[in-house]
């Protein structure tokens, strides 16, 4: 049962959105190849800002897109299914593209110790803003009952926060919501109570996103 509901998100979901993707991964690794001295600003771009909000445009896209919606709607499958299927889709992609840039970077010799924390500090720098795009735009597409207000949703909070990432860093509040933190400010003192921040309400955001898409109706 599990293998055909597999291949039925395979065969329904729209791959050639992944091109996109792929095209800025290859155009990052372009410019390693020809500006080494700015692998850092290049590696820090790529994995902090690109992977993030190529993830969230593609999770508003995720279940709405879909051409047999009303098939999917009308056979026996849980909301909370059919979010894992979706979105783990679109997560593992990204886990490739953020892991095979890092791998390209490994093999030049070039160290990502910009972001801090080893190893781990490098996957938290793409996962977390990730996370917490993909949850935005889901969230987005199933509440304007459209994928373009998800995507919008995404493009306009990603660019906000990318112009105004200094001043977010720095106030009280805005601190906990600036989901480019490890890659824009790894040194801050409160660099791990954001993302701890950023991953709850991210978390909350698909709570929301799994209730959202309980009320089928509105989609049809």
């Amino acid at each position: 049962m599990k293998s055909h509901a597999l291949r039925y998100a395979l065969r329904t979901y729209r791959l050639d959105q992944f091109w996109l993707p792929l095209g800025f991964w290859a155009l990052f690794v372009i410019l390693c190849l020809f500006l080494p001295e700015k692998l850092t600003t290049v590696a820090r771009g790529y994995l902090g800002f690109v992977v993030p909000l190529m993830g969230g445009i593609l999770a508003a896209y995720a279940v709405l897109d879909d051409p047999a919606l009303e098939l999917r709607f009308a056979a026996p499958v849980l909301a909370s299914r059919t979010l894992l299927e979706r979105l783990g889709t679109i997560l593992f992609f990204q886990l490739i593209s953020a892991w095979a840039f890092q791998g390209f970077c490994w093999l030049r010799g070039d160290s990502l110790a910009v972001f801090g924390g080893g190893w781990w500090g490098v996957q938290l720098a793409w996962l977390v803003p990730t996370l917490a795009l993909m949850a935005l735009g889901i969230t987005g597409a199933l509440l304007a009952a459209q994928p373009m207000g998800g995507a919008l949703l995404v493009g306009v909070l990603w660019f906000f926060q990318l112009i105004l990432r200094g001043w977010l860093a720095s106030h009280a509040v805005g601190r906990y919501f600036l989901v480019f933190m490890r890659a824009a400010y790894p040194e801050l003192p409160w660099l791990a109570a954001n993302e701890i921040s950023v991953a709850a309400w991210a978390a909350l955001l698909l709570v929301g996103a799994w209730a959202l898409l309980q009320r089928q109706e509105r989609y049809l």
